[in-house]
């Protein structure tokens, strides 16, 4: 079977193009900005194919929008029953840098706190801003029964801060519609990209990954988007994408560089 016979049965990607323009082939990719690019050979075809190497940031909207998709979908599956929302206090502070270097580290040890007197908890974290731009953290969590007075008696202990939120999250619909709200909410934070981070434990075991049937051998990474080397090496030349991330030349040009 040929590339062009799998690309037609998959109606997600898009029909094969020929490369005239810059601006139409970073259109046809529609992928990260930022993305790098990586030359390999695929066993069983002929030629080159070029993979798509997205930068994964949370600053840049594409990655972002595909990493909450995929954090949503593992929470959902994670089933939390809790939500904590930890404030801190801003008069403490200098500045909201100041601010997130003093207490992230405190929320794991509010976690291990809490485990020495309520057994296992498990938890994902999530960094939002305040309109002011300081951090406030919010918590999907999977526990036992914990008593907010305790909490919070131990956040302000760690922290100074004496505001902790802490509901009961009875579906696991609703742990997805908290994370996706605030993940939604997230904007460039210039002194981070951890804006989240969780516990070991929290997610279920990942299924062992599926295997391609495309294997690349002979891989480069070249410091240049995706565009910019299909435009230079495949200029009138006829490329398919095989999978999301992989794009072969199905038909050379005769202008090509």
């Amino acid at each position: 079977m040929n590339p062009s016979t799998k690309t037609a049965q998959r109606p997600d990607l898009p029909a094969p193009l020929l490369v005239k323009s810059i601006d139409l082939t970073r259109a046809w990719l529609n992928t990260c900005p930022n993305a790098q690019s990586m030359s390999a050979l695929c066993i069983g075809m002929v030629g080159e194919v070029v993979v798509i190497l997205p930068c994964k940031q949370w600053s840049c909207p594409y990655c972002c929008r595909r990493k909450i998709a995929e954090l949503s979908a593992r929470t959902r599956d994670a089933k939390p029953n809790r939500l904590m929302t930890l404030t801190i206090d801003p008069k403490l502070y200098e500045d909201p840098r100041a601010a997130f270097d003093a207490t992230r580290t405190q929320v794991p040890e509010l976690i291990r706190c809490l485990r020495k007197r309520f057994g296992d908890i498990e938890y994902l974290r999530v960094t939002e801003l305040t309109h002011r731009g300081f951090p406030h953290y919010h918590l999907l969590l999977r526990s036992g029964y914990l008593p907010h007075a305790v909490v919070k008696s131990e956040w302000t202990r760690l922290t100074k801060a004496i505001i902790v939120d802490l509901r009961q999250v009875k579906q696991s619909f609703a742990a997805y519609t908290y994370l996706l709200k605030y993940l939604s909410k997230l904007h460039r934070i210039e002194w981070t990209e951890r804006h989240v981070s969780y516990s070991r434990s929290f997610f279920p075991e990942k299924p062992p990954p599926h295997v391609s049937e495309y294997e690349l051998v002979e891989k480069t990474i070249l410091a240049c988007h995706p565009a910019t080397l299909l435009q230079e090496h495949y200029r009138g030349s006829t490329i398919s994408r095989i999978t999301p991330s992989i794009i072969h030349c199905i038909a050379r040009g005769h202008d090509e560089s």
